[in-house]
């Protein structure tokens, strides 16, 4: 076989070894993969540089000259190999497609270096979007099973949290499958972390995404499917049940859209109701809420980043009078419990205004704010009042709102706090704000020129 002669040898040690790779002349074993496919290697460098391979061939006292590998295939084992003859990888050979597998290859090798390689490699991938980090994390319970927990499948668990599961019409574009979303639901059942999506929410995607794979990918509403279709939605739907807790959500919710499925059992619905009438219940989100800012077209003076965690008014060039435009977090908080998220201010132009608000239309009032909020300039705001709180913002701030809902003679009330840099400052409920509705959406509204960015608070 011709050996390239582009460069002299002895300038590069990598570049001599990356020549073995293919170099016949020095292969003296066979390593057949999963995928039956055969690679060709040399003794010296695989029992060099792995534990793993030295015990493999010498335990064979030479007596073999092929070795057998029946979970790992010939794309990832070349990798493999790239990294042992050379001790690095190039960006073009570890790919959305093979990252997995040379993951796991890479820990049946104990190779801890690829690891953490392979870790800050798979981060560069998972900013590409949603659809990434669902498609890798299928990938990962596909090839590791359930069982399994390690740094990269917290690192996908953390990913598709923060990412709201939305109900679709087919499965065409949604690479979750079903065994990775019953991880997701199992890993994160009583989790600390950032999550996007509602328990309801959840119980949604989940039953859409069953009767999807139940009737080959041609239905997602139960009404329209057979009997027979019926059977196999609630087949595949049983598993999901011990990973969805109905303490997250609402007594209508579970009445009008979960009972009728006949899923859960009479004596647990039951105990659901009994459970809600004397305020055992759970935060409607699992772990600490991470929401995303609810666009409006017509707004044309807002802009939303794309990853819609950040919202920035225009500034005002013209000379007419200075305007603020209001707008929501897409998730509601409803149901018994504590709830927090921080407001970073990246840009400060004219007061901007942070807090909650009720389901009201943002276009109704001539008002610089709407709902339950604290200004920039230290006051606290509620419909046409607001009362001074010492805690002024400036940029670089970050906000935290501090969100109870709680019963207080058989009645729900909701009260509202706010720290500024870790400081925090009193309920807002002594101020004349005993009037928060039980049901509210993260609100800000902007003076032009600012710009602010959510932020999930910290879980340590």
């Amino acid at each position: 076989m011709s050996q390239s002669t582009s460069f002299q040898r002895g300038t590069s040690l990598v570049n001599d070894f990356k020549r073995l790779i293919n170099d016949e002349r020095f292969f003296d074993i066979t390593l057949k993969c999963s995928d039956e496919k055969k690679l060709n290697a040399c003794k010296a460098i695989l029992a060099t540089r792995s534990d793993v391979f030295s015990a493999l061939i010498f335990t064979k006292s030479g007596s073999e000259n092929e070795l057998l590998f029946k979970n790992i295939n010939s794309n990832a084992m070349k990798v493999i190999l790239e990294y042992l003859y050379t001790s690095k990888v190039e960006e073009k050979n570890l790919t959305i497609s093979n990252v997995v597998e040379v993951y796991y290859a890479s820990i049946q090798f104990k190779l801890n270096v690829l690891q953490q390689n392979i870790i800050e490699r798979t981060k560069k991938f998972l900013k590409d979007g949603s659809n990434v980090s669902k498609n890798l994390l299928s990938q990962f319970v596909k090839k590791f099973t359930s069982r399994v927990d390690n740094e990269m499948s917290q690192i996908l668990i953390n990913w598709v949290s923060k990412n709201r599961l939305e109900s679709f019409e087919n499965d065409e574009n949604d690479p979750l499958s079903l065994e990775g979303l019953k991880y997701l639901l199992m890993r994160t059942l009583d989790t600390k972390i950032p999550f996007a999506t509602t328990e309801f929410d959840i119980w949604k995607y989940a039953l859409k995404k069953v009767i999807n794979t139940a009737t080959n990918n041609k239905k997602t509403e139960l009404s329209n499917c057979s009997a027979d279709e019926i059977e196999k939605v609630k087949m595949h739907l049983t598993p999901f049940t011990i990973y969805i807790d109905l303490k997250r959500m609402d007594a209508k919710e579970i009445f009008n859209h979960v009972e009728p499925i006949n899923i859960f059992s009479i004596e647990k619905i039951k105990n659901i109701y009994r459970s809600k009438a004397s305020d055992d219940e759970l935060p409607n989100i699992r772990g600490i809420p991470v929401f995303k800012w609810k666009y409006r077209l017509f707004e044309k003076q807002l802009i939303v980043s794309n990853d819609e965690s950040t919202i920035e008014m225009k500034p005002n060039y013209s000379k007419q009078k200075s305007v603020h435009k209001s707008i929501l977090g897409d998730m509601i908080f409803k149901n018994l419990g504590k709830y927090e998220w921080n407001i970073v201010i990246e840009k400060l132009g004219g007061i901007v205004y942070i807090g909650v608000c009720g389901d009201e239309c943002l276009s109704t009032t001539e008002q610089n704010y709407h709902g339950w909020v604290l200004g920039s300039d230290g006051y606290v705001y509620r419909k046409n009042e607001w009362k001074w709180y010492d805690a002024k913002m400036k940029v670089w701030d970050k906000v935290t709102i501090h969100l109870e809902i709680s019963t207080v003679d058989k009645r729900r009330k909701c009260e509202c706090s706010f720290s500024i840099n870790g400081i925090k400052k009193p309920v807002v409920s002594g101020y004349g704000w005993d009037d928060i509705p039980s049901q509210v959406y993260p609100v800000v509204s902007l003076g032009c020129g600012s710009k602010l960015r959510i932020e999930p608070v910290s879980s340590v």
